[in-house]
C-alpha cells in the first residue's frame, strides 16, 4: 500500500530535469501530470517531502504543495452559494475553536529512524493533528520516544498549535565480523601495504601490484603439501596504495540571482474560497509557497507565500582560490570510512579559455582495498 502523499505543483520547462533530480535523490514520484508548457504537478510520499523542498529550492523553481480533502470537495460549492461574509464568519469560529486543537507536528534529528515510525508512536499516544493539545504532556512524550528503537534522547515542545519534535540518535553498533563463502577479491587496482587475515589463505604479499578483481584472500586452506585445498570461509582486511584522479570545470565569472528584498503573504482555503490574494509572478521574483491544512472540524488550508525580489549580479574570483575549493570538495567526497592513512593530495590548473579553466586533481591513500 503507499504511503501517504503529498501533491506537488512545480513551475519549470524541464520536467525531465527536475524528475531526474528527484530520482537520484532516491525521492519516488507518482502520478505526474502535465498542466501547461511550463506547469506540472506530481506527487511524493510525505517521509520525501523536506528532501523535494530541499531539491527544488536548490534549483531555484517556484512550486506549491497541495493538500486535499474529500469532504472539502462535497461541500465546495455550499460554501461559494454562501458567499464571502458566511466564509469569514465561519473561519472566525473554527479559528478560534482550533486553538485548542493540534495544526502541525514537525520532526527533526532522525536519520535512520524513520518518520513513519515516530508519527505511528506519536499517534497512539494521541498527538496527531486534529488531537487536543490539553491531552500533551512534553516529558511523557519525550519518554516514549527514547523507548524507540534507535533513538537516545528526545525533546518535545508545543510551540502555538504546533508539537515540535526533536530526536537524536543512538550510535550505530559495530558489525560483527563478517565472512565471505568466496574469495576476497580487490576493489581496486592498487599496490598492496598490509594483511589482516582471519580465515582462509593470503593469496598476495605486501608490496605487490594486484589489479581490480584480483583475489586476496582465497575461501579455502591447505591441510597438506600436494593436497587438495579444503573449502572454508574467507575472513580478514587487506590494505593498499590506491591512486586516483578528478578533473573539473571552473569559470572565473559568473552570474548570480542575490535578493534584494523578501517578504511573506498569507491566505486560506476554505471550501474553495480564497481569503488572501497569490502574489504575482514576475521577472526577477521568487515565490516559494508551502501548505498545511487543519480537518479537526472543517478542511482549512493555510498557504504561505514567500516571495523574493531578485537582481543577477556579475561575480569574480580568483582561479587558484577557485582550484583550492575543487580541491577541497573531490577530497571531502573521496574521504571515508575505508582510508586508513598516507593520504596526499596535489593538483594542476590549465586554461581552456573563455574564462575557464581545467582542475586537475591527483589522490593517492592507503585504503581497504578488499575485506569481509
Amino acid at each position: 500500500m503507499r504511503a501517504a502523499c503529498v501533491a506537488l505543483r512545480v513551475e519549470s520547462f524541464d520536467r525531465t530535469g527536475v524528475l531526474n533530480a528527484l530520482s537520484k535523490e532516491n525521492v519516488a514520484v507518482f502520478d505526474a501530470v502535465r498542466f501547461s508548457s511550463r506547469e506540472f504537478g506530481f506527487s511524493v510520499e510525505k517521509k520525501d517531502l523536506r528532501k523535494t523542498f530541499a531539491i527544488l529550492d536548490g534549483m531555484c523553481y517556484n512550486y506549491t504543495a497541495e493538500s486535499f480533502s474529500r469532504f472539502g470537495k462535497r461541500v465546495r460549492g455550499v460554501l461559494k452559494r454562501a458567499g464571502l461574509i458566511a466564509g469569514t464568519i465561519v473561519f472566525s469560529v473554527l479559528v478560534g475553536l482550533s486553538r485548542g486543537y493540534i495544526w502541525r507536528i514537525d520532526v527533526s534529528g532522525n536519520e535512520n529512524v524513520p518518520d513513519k515510525v515516530i508519527e505511528k508512536v506519536l499517534s497512539a499516544n494521541h498527538i496527531a493533528v486534529g488531537k487536543k493539545l490539553s491531552e500533551f504532556d512534553s516529558e511523557a512524550v519525550a519518554a516514549v520516544l527514547r523507548g524507540i528503537d534507535g533513538i537516545k534522547l528526545a525533546t518535545a515542545q508545543r510551540i502555538g498549535t504546533t508539537i515540535a519534535i526533536e530526536v537524536f540518535e543512538s550510535d550505530e553498533i559495530a558489525p560483527p565480523l563478517a565472512f565471505s563463502d568466496t574469495d576476497i577479491t580487490s576493489n581496486y587496482d592498487a599496490t598492496v601495504t598490509r594483511i589482516v587475515a582471519r580465515e582462509g589463505t593470503v593469496l598476495v604479499k605486501t608490496g605487490q601490484n594486484v589489479f581490480k578483481g584480483t583475489p586476496l584472500i582465497g575461501a579455502h586452506r591447505i591441510v597438506e603439501e600436494g593436497a587438495e585445498p579444503v573449502h572454508t570461509r574467507a575472513s580478514g582486511i587487506v590494505y593498499g596504495k590506491v591512486a586516483f584522479t578528478k578533473s573539473v570545470t571552473v569559470a572565473t565569472e559568473w552570474y548570480e540571482t542575490v535578493a534584494e528584498k523578501t517578504y511573506s503573504r498569507t491566505r486560506l482555503k476554505l471550501f474553495g474560497l480564497t481569503l488572501g490574494k497569490k502574489p504575482q509572478s514576475a521577472e526577477g521574483v521568487e515565490i516559494t509557497e508551502s501548505a498545511s491544512k487543519f480537518n479537526a472540524f472543517l478542511p482549512i488550508k493555510v498557504i504561505r507565500s514567500r516571495v523574493t525580489q531578485t537582481k543577477r549580479v556579475k561575480k569574480t574570483a580568483d582561479v587558484e582560490e577557485l582550484a583550492e575549493r575543487a580541491q577541497e570538495k573531490i577530497v571531502s567526497e573521496f574521504v571515508h570510512e575505508a582510508v586508513s592513512n598516507g593520504f596526499t593530495a596535489s593538483r594542476t590548473v590549465r586554461e581552456i579559455g573563455g574564462g575557464l579553466w581545467r582542475v586537475n586533481v591527483f589522490i593517492e591513500a592507503e585504503m581497504v582495498i578488499g575485506g569481509a
